[in-house]
């Protein structure tokens, strides 16, 4: 599912855009989920890491309002990594888009084929980047994590902790569900309690796995593909 948000004040080009995607949808094979905001205000108001993949922000919302480039600015402190795209009606005026780490700009009036080119280019190549962070409840609080720093998951009963470079941090959850989450980024299972991050294996021996100085047991059900995954993630 990619999670799109349309930021556009006029109803006429919220609905060509959204019928846009839908079209892209039905050509590309992908999944979309569409939400539109009316204002930066609007879509400020319930914006937080990681709600959205790909943001389309209109910069002009007309006199009194939050121009685009401020509300990109504001977004931006909260997510650096959502693929942000400008509307616009004047191609110059999307310079200042990339100071803001703006990934394209789209101009009005819109064309289909320009917006397909371009958005297909996004979706197939910005969105198939290895997921760099992940966002953990842990004792009332919200902690982004990189992926990169996870050194194993161990559930226990229904308490999920993420063994990290910086600390552990628990949460409540599924393991095969994260499983899924995390699929592309070299986790595999050593068993039904452990995934881990083929990074940080140092060795394997017999029932056994080192990971990150931690010894962890590599089960008979799990050990054939744990190896088939490390083996591959090693190139060998």
């Amino acid at each position: 599912m990619i999670k799109i948000a349309i930021v556009e004040d006029e109803k006429k080009e919220q609905d060509l855009l959204s019928s846009f995607f839908n079209k892209l949808e039905k050509e590309k094979g992908f999944n979309v989920n569409i939400q539109v905001f009316s204002s930066g205000e609007a879509f400020l108001f319930e914006f937080e890491y990681n709600k959205f993949d790909v943001v389309l922000m209109d910069i002009d919302f007309g006199e009194g309002k939050m121009n685009g480039i401020t509300a990109s600015q504001k977004m931006r402190k909260v997510d650096a990594d959502v693929i942000l795209v400008f509307i616009t009606n004047l191609a110059q005026f999307a310079i200042d888009g990339y100071n803001v780490q703006a990934s394209d700009f789209i101009v009005k009036p819109f064309s289909y084929y320009d917006f397909s080119i371009k958005m297909s280019n996004i979706i197939s190549n910005g969105l198939s980047r290895i997921k760099e962070k992940i966002i953990l409840k842990s004792d009332g609080r919200q902690i982004i994590v990189s992926i990169k720093d996870i050194c194993y998951i161990e559930v226990d009963n229904h308490t999920i902790i993420y063994h990290t470079k910086n600390g552990d941090y628990s949460t409540i959850g599924s393991l095969s569900l994260i499983s899924k989450e995390l699929e592309g980024n070299h986790f595999s299972l050593c068993n039904s309690c452990y995934l881990v991050n083929l990074r940080f294996v140092e060795s394997i021996s017999g029932p056994t796995v080192i990971v990150n100085h931690k010894e962890l047991v590599v089960s008979r059900s799990k050990k054939k593909s744990f190896i088939e995954d490390l083996n591959e993630f090693m190139g060998l």
